[in-house]
C-alpha cells in the first residue's frame, strides 16, 4: 500500500504534464495558423492594389492614328474630362509635372494628362479635368511623323514645332515638338483653341 500510493501520484503528475503540453503544442498550432492566414490575406490585397505598368504607346498603330488625330484618344480609359482623381487611382501617382502649351501636365514613363490647373491650386481634385493628352515617343524624327501623320497645317521652325489642326471646328489640334537634331519630344493633344491657351502669349 506504501508502494501503491507514490506510484498514482507519479502517474498523475506525468497525465498533466502531458496534457499541457499537448495544449501548448495546439495554441501555437493555431498562432501560425493564424498568422498565414493574416499574411496570405496581404498578399492578395497587395495584388489587389497593383496598379498597371504604363508600356510605350505604339504610335504608328491604326487605332492610334484614328482615334488621336480625332480627338477621340483615351489611355487605360483615361481621356478628355477625365478627372485627376480617376486618373492618380487608375495609374498610381505621377511621375512629375510640367507645361507645354497651358495649364499644368501630370506624367507617368510615355504619356502625360493636361490639366487647366495645378492640383494643388484646386481645393477639389475629382473636379479637376483632363484637357489635354501628350505622348512622349521614344524614337521619333520629325522626317518621320510627316510620313506617318501627313504634313502640318504649319511648321514653325524658330520655336521648334509643328501644328496639326486636326479638328478647327472645335478648336482641337494636335502638336509636335521636336529639338534640333529633329527629334520629336513630344506629341500634344489639346481639346481647346490655341488662341485661348497661354501659348499665343509667348
Amino acid at each position: 500500500m506504501k508502494l501503491l500510493i507514490p506510484l498514482l501520484v507519479a502517474l498523475f503528475f506525468m497525465t498533466a504534464c502531458t496534457s499541457t503540453d499537448d495544449q501548448t503544442g495546439t495554441e501555437s498550432d493555431e498562432v501560425e495558423t493564424e498568422e498565414t492566414t493574416d499574411e496570405t490575406v496581404a498578399e492578395e490585397e497587395t495584388a489587389e492594389q497593383e496598379l498597371p505598368e504604363v508600356r510605350p504607346i505604339d504610335i504608328t498603330s491604326g487605332a492610334f492614328l484614328s482615334n488621336f488625330f480625332s480627338g477621340n484618344y483615351e489611355y487605360r480609359t483615361i481621356s478628355v474630362h477625365s478627372s485627376y482623381d480617376y486618373m492618380v487611382a487608375t495609374l498610381g501617382e505621377p511621375e512629375g509635372s510640367g507645361s507645354v502649351v497651358d495649364g499644368t501636365y501630370y506624367h507617368y514613363d510615355h504619356i502625360g494628362f493636361n490639366f487647366p490647373q495645378s492640383a494643388g491650386e484646386v481645393d477639389d481634385t475629382s473636379a479637376l479635368n483632363v484637357d489635354g493628352i501628350i505622348i512622349f515617343p521614344e524614337d521619333l524624327t520629325k522626317q518621320e511623323a510627316v510620313e506617318r501623320f501627313g504634313w502640318p497645317s504649319s511648321d514653325e521652325v524658330s520655336n521648334f514645332r509643328m501644328l496639326y489642326d486636326s479638328d478647327p471646328e472645335n478648336g482641337q489640334y494636335v502638336m509636335m515638338n521636336y529639338d534640333q537634331q529633329d527629334r520629336i519630344t513630344e506629341i500634344v493633344l489639346q481639346y481647346k483653341d490655341l488662341s485661348d491657351t497661354d501659348f499665343y502669349e509667348e
